[in-house]
């Protein structure tokens, strides 16, 4: 079968499914997963052995230079980290509607509106207009989003499964998942910002009660409200629960069973009727902060959603495809660097804008693009 290769520089070789001898459900790709996590793989010891003796084979051909192997083993790591990545990306399906697409199709979003909204009683004579909706479609692009990094062919010549490839293949999967949830999340803020007519979006220094309440008491009425946002903001929840200010006294009234939630997790699981959930934000460990005393977050921290649930979800996400991977050497330092990439597109249904609920408090950065 052929290989396919893409050289647009010296030693540049793309990663090909249809080329590939590697396939999802290869033993070869068990065996690499499992010994990537510490574990003993749940196959043949025969079959190990020989998947590691092939594994040991294509990094010294990888080595010298040879495409083909170099081809093989990223087939082998794109397989390992994708249906992780994949699982973890499942997060947009709380946060709007997400689907997976070919690559050969068109991202597609779909905007509903409503028609003949005088709908009244039946009157005891003559016809009535009903309520309906209509939808169109338009295409939206999408992003490609990347990561990558310097894969070390000694260290899998030697056996060594679990070391620094592991850790790069594991790096590679937190990075282009956090930095697609950023790319979802700054498409999200800017529509709902940027928003003609209708709109709930408001900013402040700070999450007050007020606000909270004030948004709940509209995104109530699209239906059952989730509250999500980082740990930064949704913590801040924790103080409108239990209490109560009489004058310049604050005095504790709540439940025992809601004091002890706040110890024991940080956060209200519920606030006035609605889930309160923490979005994921991880570390990136390639930034550092502007004091150089800890790392930056890959999300922003100061964006509290009300998301209502059971209507037709207006933030649309798609992933088109699966990864992609290409190696290439840097001249300067010597070293093989493997890139993953994965395109996703996600935007805010034109005209749907007000069924999204926004509160941003300024006291942090906003997602930009």
């Amino acid at each position: 079968m052929d290989k396919i290769f893409e050289l647009n520089t010296v030693n540049n070789v793309k990663d090909s499914v249809v080329g590939s001898k590697v396939k999802a459900t290869s033993p070869i790709v068990e065996v690499f997963s499992a010994l990537a996590q510490g574990k003993n793989p749940a196959v043949d010891g025969k079959v190990v052995d020989k998947a590691v003796a092939y594994i040991k084979e294509l990094a010294g051909r990888a080595i010298d230079g040879d495409h083909q192997a170099v081809s093989e083993l990223n087939a082998i790591q794109r397989f390992t980290i994708e249906p992780k990545l994949i699982e973890a990306i499942k997060i947009f399906n709380f946060m709007g509607t997400y689907r997976s697409l070919p690559y050969d199709t068109v991202p597609m979003m779909k905007t509903y509106k409503y028609e003949s909204i005088d709908s009244r009683f039946q009157a005891s004579s003559g016809d009535v207009p009903f309520a309906t909706h209509s939808f169109r479609e338009y295409p939206i692009a999408t992003q490609t989003i990347s990561a990558g990094y310097a894969v070390d062919y000694r260290e899998l010549q030697s056996g060594n499964f679990d070391g620094t490839v592991a850790e790069g293949m594991a790096q590679v999967q937190t990075d282009m998942q956090n930095k697609a949830v950023y790319y979802v999340i700054a498409k999200l803020y800017d529509a709902l910002k940027n928003a003609k007519g209708v709109k709930h979006f408001a900013e402040s220094s700070g999450i007050t009660q007020t606000a909270v309440d004030d948004m709940l008491k509209v995104m109530r009425r699209y239906g059952k409200t989730n509250i999500c946002g980082d740990y930064a903001v949704v913590s801040q929840l924790n103080d409108f629960a239990g209490y109560k200010t009489f004058g310049a006294s604050t005095i504790p009234f709540g439940a025992d069973a809601v004091a002890e939630e706040i110890r024991k997790t940080g956060l209200l699981s519920f606030y006035n009727g609605s889930n309160v959930v923490e979005l994921p934000n991880a570390l990136d460990y390639t930034r550092l902060n502007e004091d150089k005393t800890s790392y930056e977050l890959y999300m922003p921290q100061g964006l509290l959603f009300f998301i209502p649930q059971g209507n037709i979800a207006p933030l649309q996400i798609f992933r088109r495809g699966g990864l992609t991977t290409m190696t290439g050497d840097d001249i300067v330092t010597r070293q093989h660097l493997t890139r993953f990439d994965m395109e996703i597109g996600a935007g805010v249904a034109e005209g749907m804008e007000d069924q999204i609920g926004l509160l941003s408090d300024t006291n942090f950065e906003v997602p930009t693009l």
